[in-house]
């Protein structure tokens, strides 16, 4: 029986759908207060402050593909990563459709890079993901150790302190057996997909691929450095949250909770259920806060991840920019 394909249109609308509803059960609950902004604005100093972090987290990314590319032997100018960052970001909060704004970056770094580095610079933008994804299950789990005594006291804690430490844990044994597999098999069959070198030779696209992994593998200092450049970009979002949640009268015994619940949220606008995961982080955001902390009555913990998830939209803007100058003058990275 032949399968048919949805529409990417309708696969939108159908995820618009789900955040609306998401949206609106958070409303009934008590999870999101929009009356909570109307009876007390945010001081522009928290707006600000809020940007500031969102921004510095963008600018962290940058930092962080830079180095990943570097240990490629990619070397662009940061203001070209910069820009290509920012239009990353901008493209996967506010644009919405079957092109994210990795598969855009990606499109433009294939464009201008050499043809011997193509299966490098694909990798960066992949390891540039796993970094960032590692740097959350450490930040959660360190939050989780933290938080040891709440966690360990109910189920559904111990196994999300036991899912945290086997996620961080296996990530960099997954790593170390890629690497040492490459070195005990050599010689594998040469891929039938070719790709012309600079210098017109045909190059093996697995032998690129190989070459780009062995290159990670000689740079793990660089991939290190990439995790903690996460995990204080991850930290400034976490600011953020804390100056929101404060000025609206929802931090309670310091907001160190917000170190677990913030990441786990991360984590779970990764589902793809609704746009950027729209209503997912925020119920996720809420119910561990709430699950941390239970003595305490504060509600609508929900909306200060919702607030902090529209100021990194303003602050993803300037991507709209280099989308459009990029368009009429390709700018070379190297």
């Amino acid at each position: 029986m032949k399968r048919v394909a949805l529409p990417s249109w309708l696969w939108l609308i159908l995820k618009l759908i789900v955040a609306g509803g998401l949206i609106t059960l958070l409303w009934q609950q008590g999870i999101l207060d929009p009356q909570l902004l109307q009876n007390s604005a945010l001081p522009g100093s928290v707006v600000l402050a809020g940007l500031l972090c969102n921004l510095a987290m963008i600018s962290l990314g940058a930092l962080r593909w830079q180095i990943l590319l570097a240990s490629q032997g990619l070397r662009p100018p940061f203001a070209w990563s910069h820009g290509m960052v920012y239009l990353t970001f901008c493209f996967n909060l506010l644009v919405p459709g079957s092109i994210g704004g990795d598969a855009l970056r990606m499109a433009y770094l294939l464009r201008e890079c050499p043809a011997e580095q193509k299966s490098g610079a694909i990798l960066t933008i992949l390891a540039d993901r796993i970094c960032g994804l590692y740097a959350m299950f450490l930040l959660a789990l360190l939050a989780a150790l933290a938080n040891l005594t709440p966690l360990w006291q109910q189920f559904s804690g111990r196994l999300l302190l036991f899912s945290l430490l086997f996620s961080v844990a296996a990530a960099p044994l997954a790593a170390a057996l890629l690497f040492w597999g490459l070195d005990k098999l050599p010689r594998w069959p040469r891929s039938p997909v070719a790709l012309p070198s600079a210098a017109g030779r045909q190059t093996s696209l697995l032998d690129q691929l190989l070459l780009a992994v062995r290159s990670f593998r000689q740079q793990k200092k660089s991939l290190l450095a990439a995790v903690l450049v996460s995990v204080l970009a991850q930290s400034l979002e976490i600011v953020a949250l804390l100056f929101i949640a404060s000025a609206l009268g929802l931090l309670a015994n310091g907001g160190d909770h917000f170190f677990l619940a913030a990441p786990v949220a991360w984590i779970a606008n990764l589902l793809p259920v609704s746009p950027g995961g729209l209503g997912v982080g925020e119920a996720a955001f809420a119910h561990i806060c709430q699950w941390l902390q239970p003595e305490t009555a504060v509600t609508a913990l929900g909306t200060p991840f919702l607030i902090n998830r529209l100021l990194q939209m303003i602050a993803s803007l300037p991507g709209i920019w280099v989308y459009l100058r990029h368009r009429a003058t390709p700018t070379t990275p190297s």
